[in-house]
């Protein structure tokens, strides 16, 4: 989001009750009709206007440029309608989806989404055939009509196109296509606009309307199915934003197939993670998921978020950084008890959901509640990361002689987020574990360290001692060590990947590893050491997700 303060205040109503959200969510929408791009809005105006109370915080003095406010809401609007999983056809009044509301009014696809932008708010709706989608009230949208004829009216006009010129339209796309089956889409659109005098836009809805009131594409053959890495990079535009009819547009299907493919790809990204969780008989009480989840958290996230800090700040920084995490609330017994029964819950939820998936008989809803339990067990992860930050600094200040402050702390952070992972909140309290932790993460590798020695060479020696301790043979090492390669290969950036095989030494053999420091991969990539670090720990994070807790710990021992 444009604006961090606004990005806290709407982390937070997602701990609140359904019923308090779907308010919460109205009264966002209302607020987004009177705001002004022009003009300052107090925060604790926004607050109020949003959530009914008044916030306590040194924030309710910040002042929000309406344009950022403007730019923020939306996008709250559309990721709480998606949380809250509304069903279209329980909402007490008709729901128009993207492809309905252009047949209502006789507009683009185009045309709805620029009208988004001046007012034309729409939700992500389950729909009955189990998609997840936008759209638009009846009473939203008649409001907007009323509001903008003249707007409505010429859009109209622009999109109407006579039957017969239709006819003539889809005709010489056919034709096109069937003499030069390399031109794409767009580019038989472009050819045909330019022909017939007419918008691109018009062209291409024309088309789009025809193919699905006759269910026939125009631009099929026989070599026309989506591929698995052209399946992959569909799902990932729909993560970016694109919208499924482009979607569909871009590869010649149907609406309906795209919506098919990325069910499937996100089925099979859940079936691939791994999702460990320290059970307890709460979880299987009647009633256990009102009893954990309705009540909101107790414990709130640091402004901005600490943890993202400790990825940006430059080795001249550190203090400010380590000043920083003092400030950092420690939990109470209470409020850590409170978050790792939740944490747990939340990936046991899931993980009993995902039992349930198939690739067969792909179950959209269910898909995804599973995402949204693993979301929130994420942010609550990050909590409790960002609580016991200060357990690292602490531990890494007793054991830092000579060695790098900042690389001590990196590995004391990955130490905290397997420590995370493993521990039984009905078993003690987690700063005593945590702290055990990170000091056997550090003796580890302090002792081979001496001054001046490269980080290749105590990463090699501390990858090394781990191997040799496992109790597994060379054929099962080396087998997890493909796996890992795949989950590496199938979830990371070109240069996230090059950072964690050259700096966790999954280059070379089982015998001769290569590794790197971060300053050498920083000169291979162009960029500053520092620039490596933060790399090294978004790709880390989006690792631990798909990995086992055993997997991710082969790969940062």
């Amino acid at each position: 989001m444009k604006n961090p303060i606004l990005a806290q205040l709407f982390m937070e109503t997602s701990f609140a009750s359904k019923i308090q959200q779907i308010k919460q969510l109205a009264a966002a929408e209302e607020l987004y009709k009177i705001v002004s791009p022009a003009q300052d809005y107090p925060y604790e105006f926004i607050c109020f206007k949003i959530t009914g109370y008044r916030p306590k915080e040194l924030t309710k003095n910040q002042m929000i440029p309406g344009s950022e406010l403007l730019e923020d809401l939306p996008i709250y609007i559309v990721k709480a309608s998606v949380r809250l999983q509304l069903e279209a056809n329980k909402q007490g009044q008709k729901i128009y989806s993207l492809t309905e509301l252009t047949k209502k009014l006789n507009i683009s696809t185009k045309t709805i989404e620029r009208w988004q932008k001046k007012g034309l708010l729409g939700r992500r709706y389950v729909f009955p055939n189990g998609s997840i989608k936008t759209g638009f009230t009846e009473s939203a949208v008649n409001e907007f009509t009323k509001a903008n004829p003249e707007l409505v009216k010429k859009a109209s006009d622009y999109s109407t196109i006579e039957p017969e010129l239709k006819n003539k339209i889809i005709a010489r796309a056919r034709q096109i296509f069937q003499k030069d089956f390399s031109l794409s889409r767009t580019a038989i659109i472009k050819k045909i606009a330019a022909e017939f005098s007419r918008a691109p836009e018009t062209i291409r809805t024309t088309i789009l309307s025809y193919e699905k009131n006759q269910r026939k594409q125009i631009f099929l053959n026989a070599h026309s199915e989506i591929d698995p890495a052209h399946a992959a990079e569909a799902f990932k535009l729909y993560q970016d934003g694109l919208s499924v009819d482009h979607i569909a547009v871009k590869y010649g299907h149907s609406a309906s197939s795209i919506y098919r493919i990325i069910t499937q790809q996100r089925i099979r990204k859940l079936l691939a993670a791994r999702i460990e969780y320290i059970p307890s008989d709460e979880f299987i009480e009647p009633g256990a998921q009102d009893k954990i989840l309705a009540s909101p958290l107790s414990v709130r996230r640091t402004p901005r978020g600490i943890l993202n800090k400790a990825q940006t700040k430059s080795e001249q920084d550190w203090q400010a950084f380590v000043d920083a995490i003092k400030k950092i609330p420690a939990l109470n017994r209470q409020q850590e008890a409170e978050l790792f029964r939740r944490y747990n819950f939340l990936k046991y939820t899931a993980s009993n959901l995902i039992k349930q998936l198939s690739l067969t008989s792909p179950r959209a809803n269910l898909a995804h509640q599973a995402e949204q339990f693993l979301t929130q067990a994420e942010r609550i992860k990050n909590l409790i990361i960002e609580a016991n930050l200060h357990l690292v600094v602490q531990v890494a200040a007793r054991h830092s002689s000579n060695a790098i402050f900042a690389d001590l702390v990196s590995e004391g952070n990955m130490a905290l987020m397997r420590a995370v992972e493993k521990f039984d909140y009905s078993k003690g309290q987690f700063s005593n574990y945590a702290s055990w932790a990170i000091k056997r993460e550090f003796a580890h590798i302090q002792p081979t360290r001496q001054p001046g020695t490269e980080r290749s060479d105590f990463d090699q020696i501390s990858v090394s001692q781990h191997l040799k301790t496992r109790s597994a043979g060379v054929e099962e090492i080396e087998t997890a060590r493909r796996s890992l390669e795949q989950v590496i290969t199938n979830n990371l950036t070109e240069r996230e990947q090059h950072v964690i095989r050259f700096h966790f030494g999954l280059s070379g053999t089982m015998v001769k590893k290569e590794f790197k420091t971060l300053k050498q991969i920083g000169d291979d990539l162009g960029i500053s050491k520092e620039r490596v670090r933060q790399i090294e720990l978004e790709a880390l994070q989006k690792l631990r997700q798909t990995l086992s807790p055993e997997e991710f710990e082969l790969l940062t021992r």
